[in-house]
């Protein structure tokens, strides 16, 4: 009998061996411990407005989590963070920004490792393997364009059409982001890739800092073609009666809001209910309210067409950071150039 138990415990022991480490999941909700702990900072890049609607529903569900937000733009949150870890500083405990960015926090080893028991809800797109970021939301770059100004048939619906000269001078792209480059190294290659953009940039682009701030323009009747605009800005300002429509490219990049725990969190209980409720279905929902677009399975968005966008699967997620820094200098000398 004793033989049998033996051998029955070294079979679990070589299975455990076998499966490997289990990853580490979330925490039972202490609100003592998140009590002690004061509150949990975020840096995000979501609006002063977008983040009172999330807090509102945070609030609702967990009294004691006291979230303080630290609103900054892309670029200038990718830089204070990294001063403040390189300075040895606490600073944020949950970052949240466009993956572009929060990939290349990863690949400096600058997140925790933390898998999120609501991940089983999300898009596969939304899931790191390595577990180090988390998608909350996504967003689809389409052609907006201006309908005083253009014709939707006059509308390229492949990236090659943009390279038309009849285009030259007509089209907009933002310049706080290298998603067109890094989109189409990623899709192309990096030789073909950046070969695309060189001769995009010969269309004389007009950068444009910020996708509402491109949108809006392109309403105003500042140029007729907005190339890689958020579809969720068009459809807003569609909603507001705007002269305003979109195409959708051959695929269309698409992007996602990332959220990671800081390697040097202050406030490790706090900064994993933050991420736990921010996707879950009422987290989602209230992000979903302020215009964002979710990535939890089975909560709609504010738009049908968009719905019907995302259903199509016509996307090309922009994912691949690798030489992220090489990528944005190459973009921004590429598209200033007037």
């Amino acid at each position: 009998m004793k033989h049998a138990y033996s051998n029955i415990r070294i079979l679990w022991l070589l299975l455990a061996l076998i499966a490997g480490p289990r990853p580490v999941n979330a925490q039972a909700y202490n609100a003592e411990q998140i009590r002690k702990e004061g509150e949990v900072v975020l840096y995000s890049t979501i609006t002063v407005a977008a983040f009172n609607e999330l807090q509102k529903a945070m609030k609702e569900k967990y009294p004691v989590l006291n979230v303080r937000h630290i609103r900054l733009g892309p670029a200038q949150q990718l830089a204070r963070y990294l001063q403040e870890q390189r300075a040895g500083q606490t600073g944020a405990d949950v970052i949240y920004n466009n993956l572009l960015h929060v990939i290349y926090l990863k690949e400096n080893g600058m997140l925790a490792r933390y898998e999120s028991p609501e991940n089983q809800f999300l898009l596969k797109a939304a899931i790191d393997p390595d577990g180090l970021w988390v998608g909350g939301d996504v967003d689809v770059l389409v052609t907006g364009f201006n309908t005083n100004l253009i014709s939707q048939k006059d509308v390229p619906t492949t990236y090659e059409g943009f390279l038309d000269g009849k285009l030259k001078g007509q089209l907009a792209i933002n310049s706080n982001n290298p998603y067109a480059l890094v989109g189409m190294v990623s899709l192309r290659g990096e030789e073909q890739g950046i070969a695309y953009m060189k001769r995009l940039a010969q269309q004389n682009l007009r950068p444009v800092q910020g996708f509402n701030h491109m949108a809006n323009l392109l309403a105003a009747g500042e140029y007729p073609i907005a190339l890689m605009s958020q579809v969720t800005k068009i459809e807003e300002l569609k909603a507001k009666s705007a002269p305003v429509e979109w195409a959708s490219s051959t695929p269309n990049f698409s992007t996602v809001g990332a959220y990671g725990i800081s390697r040097s969190t202050a406030h490790p209980a706090g900064a994993r209910l933050l991420i736990d409720f921010v996707l879950s279905d009422q987290g989602q929902k209230a992000l979903g309210r302020t215009g964002k677009l979710p990535m939890r399975r089975g909560v709609p968005t504010f738009s049908k067409n968009i719905d019907r966008l995302l259903e199509s699967g016509n996307m090309h997620p922009i994912k691949d950071a690798k030489g992220f820094e090489r990528y944005a200098k190459i973009y921004r000398e590429l598209i200033e150039r007037r």
